[in-house]
């Protein structure tokens, strides 16, 4: 190998490492918000300081949605370079935009709601719009997952088709969530017992983020390890 291709080597090398730590922090940001928001809602309903927990896991939550949004958009820096711009990547900008808004709705409604603005109003709001990014954004993930994580496997190889099959099934429990979030959310809003079905319902969407960012930053600390 002469010297231009060994050091082009080595710089993609470089920029596929850089990649996955990328990926790697803001899906581990990602679980650790989930988890601390799962944490949180069940110490919720155990009747402590309920609607006090349940605005900062309401945060919490909110904070899980942009970190997943700073993920996403790593994973489609690695695709551009991969394949390039086209009918791949433009189908992503809906699922990236999906999560950010989400994220800032959570963020900003949890703060209202934990200074004592209407609680058990904002946070069903919030809570519908968890459910509906996890809806539209459950697809595009899976595949943007899927795409980076088989593509580390030859044609054939068995952990490809196991580890495809894994993030399909991740993506389609989000949806389920997504869905139950909504119908919950919707529930809490028209005044069947707020508080409860809020704290389950975040409960749920932040076992969701705890799924989804783990898996996915367990699966990428191995990329910058070899």
């Amino acid at each position: 190998m002469d010297i231009a291709a060994q050091q082009g080597y080595q710089g993609e090398m470089r920029e596929d490492s850089n990649y996955a730590r990328v990926i790697a922090g803001g899906s581990l940001a990602e679980g650790i918000a989930g988890a601390a928001a799962v944490a949180l809602a069940i110490i919720a309903l155990a009747g402590i300081m309920p609607r006090f927990l349940l605005s900062i896991a309401t945060i919490l939550v909110g904070a899980a949605f942009l970190f997943e949004s700073g993920a996403i958009s790593s994973r489609i820096g690695s695709i551009y370079r991969d394949v390039g711009k086209g009918h791949t990547v433009s189908e992503i900008g809906g699922g990236v935009t999906a999560e950010f808004i989400a994220g800032l709705t959570g963020v900003a409604l949890g703060i209202l709601a934990l200074i004592g603005i209407v609680p058990l109003t904002l946070i069903p709001v919030a809570v519908i719009v968890f459910g509906a990014s996890l809806l539209i954004g459950s697809t595009v993930t899976g595949r943007i997952n899927s795409y980076i994580a088989t593509s580390q496997y030859p044609e054939g190889h068995a952990l490809r088709s196991i580890t495809n099959d894994a993030l399909m099934a991740a993506s389609g429990v989000q949806v389920l969530i997504g869905l139950g979030a909504i119908v919950l959310g919707i529930l809490a809003l028209i005044g069947y017992n707020p508080l409860v079905l809020s704290l389950v319902a975040v409960l749920c969407v932040g076992v969701a983020d705890l799924l989804s960012g783990t898996a996915i930053s367990s699966r990428f600390m191995g990329v910058f390890r070899r």
